[in-house]
């Protein structure tokens, strides 16, 4: 609900539940991208499908007018940079799940504010205070400890995640200079349809009709890839965007917890201090982000 002005209120404890339940969503998807594989629904398959189901869902809330409406009046140059981002880092980590520890991806997917802030100085050309390359060195010494290559380099699945980590970044500042006129539907929507197409395109030489079983879980994982999307979006609606992203972080303790309970996955303590130095480095990052940009009404549309 808005009042007069069109401007979203601030409900911090809105924002905090939303984000909390977010981060348990999350490692469960992992859980389920597992299962899949573990069935030999293979990664192009599991994207296309998913993606067509989450555009299944999505299609009747079009008979919203609202909703038509903006889709409509959506800058489509900004969602195709958005949506090539988001399709890309989508397949980098549904890839890297097939095989890493739900642990170790979580937190090389922590090293995404890292990536935006170099970003942001070489495209941008924004300032980055002393203490943000601090957090930069900080980051990248967890990382080392989480990956901990060896003479032969990185893991290439392993170097698959920082690769999405940073096309991440990417896709979060093409969000971040959006159009206005651009809802929180429209960007969802047209992501989905993107994803379908582009997915679809590639999957088909492969593609075979899931069985059941697997049906089930596509559509698990696809309506847990919407319940994510709309957790996010409440989250950073209605609350402070410092303690929104902060929280976050919580999301390392449900995927160790989730990791170890489904998959039968431990870190070990070298995962451990690398995935706090990574947590450090994120919170520092969120800081100085929030100090330079201080929280502004997001307009509902």
């Amino acid at each position: 609900m808005t009042g007069t002005s069109g401007v979203v209120p601030s409900r911090p404890v809105l924002g905090i539940l939303a984000m909390l339940l977010n981060t348990l969503t999350i490692p469960f998807m992992g859980v389920v991208i597992k299962r899949l594989a573990e069935m030999d629904v293979g990664t192009l398959e599991m994207l296309a499908l998913r993606s067509w189901i989450t555009l299944g869902l999505l299609l009747p809330m079009l008979f919203f007018y609202d909703n038509i409406r903006a889709v409509k009046a959506a800058d489509i140059k900004a969602h195709v940079v958005h949506a090539g981002f988001a399709i890309f880092t989508m397949a980098c980590f549904y890839y890297a799940l097939r095989t890493l520890p739900l642990v170790t991806v979580t937190a090389i997917n922590f090293t995404t504010p890292i990536f935006a802030l170099v970003f942001a100085r070489i495209i941008f050309g924004e300032k980055v205070a002393p203490l943000g390359w601090v957090a930069l060195f900080v980051g990248f010494g967890g990382t080392l400890l989480v990956l901990r290559p060896d003479s032969s380099g990185i893991g290439f699945d392993s170097l698959v995640v920082l690769l999405g980590s940073a096309t991440a970044a990417a896709m979060n500042l093409a969000v971040r200079r959006m159009p206005a006129r651009s809802t929180n539907y429209a960007v969802l929507f047209y992501f989905s349809l993107g994803g379908a197409v582009v997915y679809g395109a590639v999957a088909a030489p492969v593609m075979t009709v899931p069985q059941p079983d697997e049906l089930i879980w596509l559509v698990t994982l696809a309506a847990i890839a919407l319940a994510v999307h709309t957790c996010t979006t409440v989250a950073y609606r209605v609350g402070s965007s410092m303690l929104i992203g902060a929280l976050d972080y919580t999301r390392i303790i449900w995927a160790v917890l989730i990791g170890y309970v489904f998959l039968a996955e431990m870190p070990d303590a070298l995962d451990g201090v690398g995935c706090l130095l990574i947590v450090l480095s994120g919170v520092i990052v969120l800081q100085l982000g929030t100090a330079k940009r201080p929280d502004r009404p997001i307009q509902a549309h």
